[in-house]
């Protein structure tokens, strides 16, 4: 036993020895794998249409944003778009100022280059094209499957001009005039289109200006911020309905999409295009008939009729029960999509989360003696004049 223990005390002397003697790392890496995620946005076909994710009016480095053109790409993958226009200002580029003073050592003189800016005297020296290219090459070399559409924004005075994006240019550069309407129509040669951004941004009345008369008359304007950011302007939605115009919802993003929604759990306010696929061609014949749904803080805003199509393409409607004797039949209901719906039936409001089912019944009108059909107002949907949509929802095989 006395030898046994001996060879054991040994063999245990032996093994603490090599332990002491193994090499400690230069570098040990704690976690193995370190592959961001992106956030995937499930959403239904609608009357034979791809519903894809855009955002029409984001600011990079270059005028007054807090992220680069190529990380513009990157987080908007991430965030699950599929459609990005970057929209740097013409007129407001305090990206270059301050890069004039970081580089004054570079000068003979070591101060800051004159940035000329903007404006009717100077006209513009950025190269917006190259702002642009900066986010192609990004799309090109990661492989990101994304539209990137070629725009910049045009701003006023907002009490009598405002902010408008322009879209789908081919040269940037040359739309730029003194004289605001004098651009649109540079745009217009181009094929380009123009959203009317926040029109309810420091102003206290939706109503339109002799400007905006002038511009609206003329047909130069395609569509409308009914959300910037998370504001919504309800009076935008009449006057899309009724001049024909394409509603939208966008960023209008400075900082990182992040600091904005998702550090409050939200998915980042967007566009939704029904497009038969993701080409430039396709999208712009999207938002020339009107073809979109504003998206933000868990609201859809639209025409009823898209409405009432999106929400039955994805919500799946079953009948599982007649009970004759009651009078009832049975329902359950399907989310398919990742969007959130509040369904009121009454004074109840039934939260239909993502990819979850709940069971509804529905009984006979009094008067007519009829199975009533599965009715809901759906609270977070708003059309024409700050109102909910009633949408009856069709019945799946």
């Amino acid at each position: 036993m006395k030898k046994l223990f001996l060879i054991l005390a040994f063999a245990g002397l032996c093994l603490s020895n090599a332990e002491a003697q193994k090499k400690i790392p230069h570098t040990y890496r704690l976690v193995g794998e370190s592959k961001a995620r992106r956030t995937e946005i499930t959403l239904p076909q609608v009357k034979g249409y791809n519903v894809y994710k855009g955002d029409f009016h984001i600011h990079t480095t270059y005028s007054d944003g807090g992220v680069n053109p190529d990380s513009r790409v990157t987080e908007a993958w991430y965030d699950g778009l599929d459609i990005i226009a970057i929209t740097d200002h013409y007129e407001n580029r305090k990206g270059e100022r301050n890069f004039f003073k970081v580089v004054a050592p570079y000068n003979e003189d070591g101060k800051p280059t004159k940035y000329l800016g903007g404006n009717a005297k100077n006209g513009i020296k950025a190269d917006f094209n190259a702002i642009h290219n900066e986010a192609a090459t990004k799309l090109e070399k990661s492989g990101i499957p994304m539209l990137l559409i070629k725009g910049c924004e045009m701003a006023r005075n907002n009490n009598t001009h405002g902010h408008f994006n322009c879209l789908f240019l081919k040269d940037i550069n040359t739309v730029y005039d003194p004289d605001m309407a004098k651009a649109f129509r540079k745009v217009k040669e181009q094929g380009g289109l123009i959203i009317h951004n926040h029109p309810g941004w420091r102003r206290k009345t939706s109503d339109k200006t002799e400007f905006h008369n002038q511009v609206y008359n003329e047909g130069l304007i395609d569509g409308v911020e009914v959300v910037n950011g998370l504001s919504f302007y309800p009076h935008i939605v009449r006057r899309c309905i009724d001049e024909k115009l394409a509603m939208f919802a966008n960023t209008d993003i400075h900082s990182t999409t992040y600091a904005n929604y998702g550090s409050i759990g939200l998915h980042r306010t967007m566009t939704l295009v029904l497009a038969k696929d993701l080409t430039e061609k396709a999208v712009k014949d999207a938002i020339l008939k009107r073809r979109t749904i504003a998206y933000a803080g868990g609201s859809l805003i639209g025409e009823e009729e898209w409405l009432s199509e999106f929400l039955n393409a994805a919500v799946d409607c079953r009948l599982v029960r007649v009970d004759e004797k009651k009078g009832s039949r049975l329902f359950t209901i399907t989310n398919m999509s990742s969007i959130t719906y509040k369904l009121r039936r009454g004074k109840t409001v039934y939260t239909l989360e993502p990819f979850k089912t709940i069971t509804y019944s529905f009984g006979k009108d009094k008067e007519k003696k009829k199975y009533l059909a599965p009715k809901f107002t759906i609270e977070n949907m708003w059309h024409a004049d700050f109102k909910h949509p009633v949408i009856e929802l069709k019945l799946d095989k």
